[in-house]
């Protein structure tokens, strides 16, 4: 009976995120640079029904695995080519991914209110809302990491071979997603706490054949299908540029810090940073949890260290961190504490959010923001009215929070990422006769919404980001150096479209003089070449 009440219980906080983060994608359009990649990759899979092999402008594409072309073109095909259907996979891997996560703290915890309160605290916290809502393979991956490394836990520390195999499933399906990373990094952090255990019968634990079997069974059909068909072309793109070179060699020289994860996990975490670094500090006093709190730490700084090493740095990367951090949260209610140290922890981290999305909202031009204003201020009075209630405060800054989020999507967040999108420019751009290039950059979210497949023009100016050349060969998109652009001049018009963030390089180009502006979009401006 009790199982029966627990299963009802996910079931229905499943349901209820999967409505949450639902809310409002069909005004989300369908973003450059990454999304449109994904987005464009699914949609010729649907079209072509070739469900093995990803293609993007007709060509093979080796920049992921399947994972989330499958389900993102199963989506198309169920409902359309639209921004709802794009974003379905995230939606449901985010909600999934709430439900399990609240399920595996009640069976570590013995805590049904501390296992709500884990699927509560991920549901609102910031990075989790944001990926919840993008086309990319950060949830499919932060979703089957929560089995890997949860039922690893397990099966290590009780012996539990079921569990075992849950977890080499489970991380087949990640490296199904991301890739080799999806069994290397568990299997690293793993190995790493049944050391700091100083537990070698743990560490014969974690390779169980069955498991390994299971693993095989799982994940090699997709890459042996693909060495076989496609041979040295997939290994050298797919494990050498996508994998190695993304290792040792800055995609974005710009974003190489050694300090950039430390400052991006307290704001992933908002607003519930204060219970993560406060059980960060204080759980290893508690001895029956010693074990677990290690596991924990371990999970979530020994992610921010890997990333770190690697030298390029990305967003999401150490997203997968998020996890033991929000779990590391939901222990506070265990001994929840009704002093204002604690209530502090928990109330000015949501105050600092509501500000900061508040301040956010002032860069975002032509929408009218005064109902978010409006709920802002009402969610401040709320939260410090509900300060003295440890309860009361949580289930204050979690509506809060929520509603803020929900505001965000209906008023004005739709309006932002078209400016990151071509949609604004889509169909004017498409219309004109002639020739159409793209400067430097390629907006692949042009050829998603148009179908057409125009043409990158390579500018021979300096790019302020010196990478490593072999970067380019990440672009398969027609390709043309600008110093055959007189090529396509004859009885066919030619127009240019650059993007807001290549308005400068434009600039110092040296054939600037040659184009004139013909329209301009929130996005950028397309020029006609008058040589």
């Amino acid at each position: 009976m009790k199982s029966t009440k627990n299963n009802r219980l996910w079931i229905i906080i499943f349901l209820v995120s999967f409505l949450f983060l639902l809310w409002g994608n069909q005004y989300l359009p369908v973003t450059d640079p990454v999304e449109s990649n994904y987005a464009l990759t699914a949609k010729e899979m649907a079209e072509s029904g070739n469900w093995l092999s990803p293609t993007i402008y007709g060509h093979y594409w080796y920049d992921k695995p399947i994972m989330i072309y499958w389900l993102t073109a199963a989506s198309y095909r169920l409902f359309g080519f639209t921004s709802l259907a794009s974003r379905l996979p995230s939606v449901l891997a985010g909600a999934l991914s709430a439900a399990l996560l609240g399920a595996y703290t009640q069976r570590l915890l013995h805590n049904q209110k501390a296992a709500v309160c884990a699927s509560l605290f991920l549901v609102t916290s910031l990075e989790f809302w944001i990926v919840s809502h993008a086309i990319i393979t950060d949830q499919l991956l932060f979703l089957f990491t929560i089995p890997t490394m949860l039922s690893a836990f397990i099966g290590l520390n009780e012996n539990s071979r079921k569990h075992m195999v849950i977890a080499y499933a489970a991380a087949a399906l990640a490296c199904l997603t991301k890739g080799p990373v999806g069994l290397v990094l568990p299997g690293l952090l793993l190995l790493l706490w049944c050391a700091s255990m100083r537990s070698w019968k743990m560490v014969r634990r974690c390779f169980p054949w069955q498991g390994i079997l299971c693993f095989l069974l799982i994940a090699t059909p997709w890459y042996g299908a693909m060495i076989y068909y496609h041979g040295t072309d997939f290994i050298s793109q797919f494990l050498g540029l996508h994998n190695v070179v993304r290792a040792t060699s800055s995609e974005h020289p710009g974003d190489n810090h050694w300090y950039y994860y430390l400052v991006l996990l307290p704001v992933s975490l908002l607003p519930w940073t204060g219970l993560s670094f406060l059980q960060m500090k204080t759980f290893r006093r508690q001895a029956l949890y010693q074990p677990l709190y290690r596991f924990l730490m371990i999970w979530c700084w020994g992610t921010i260290g890997f990333y770190t090493l690697m030298a390029t740095k990305y967003v999401t990367y150490t997203y997968i961190a998020v996890i033991p951090a929000i779990l590391l949260a939901a222990t506070a209610i265990l001994q929840s504490s009704e002093t204002r140290k604690f209530h502090c922890l928990l109330l000015l981290p949501a105050l600092f959010m509501v500000i900061a999305l508040s301040g956010g909202t002032l860069a975002l031009k032509g929408t009218n923001w005064t109902p978010f204003y409006i709920l802002a201020l009402l969610s401040i009075s709320l939260c410090i009215y509900s300060f003295r209630n440890t309860k009361k405060l949580i289930l204050s800054i979690s509506l809060s929070i929520s509603a803020l989020y929900i505001c965000l999507v209906s008023t004005g967040l739709g309006l932002y990422l078209s400016t990151r999108s071509g949609i604004l420019m889509a169909q004017s751009f498409h219309s004109l006769p002639g020739y159409h290039l793209f400067f430097s950059s390629y907006s692949a979210s042009y050829t998603y919404y148009t179908g057409e497949t125009a043409i990158r023009l390579v500018p021979s100016v300096a790019d302020a980001e010196k990478r490593n050349p072999l970067w380019n060969e990440k672009y398969t998109m027609p390709s043309l150096p600008d110093t055959h652009l007189e090529s396509l001049t004859g009885d066919k018009p030619v127009y240019l479209y650059v993007s807001r963030s290549n308005l400068k390089l434009f600039d110092r180009w040296n054939m600037r003089r040659d184009f004139i502006p013909v329209e301009t979009f929130p996005s950028g401006s397309i020029y006609q070449y008058k040589k």
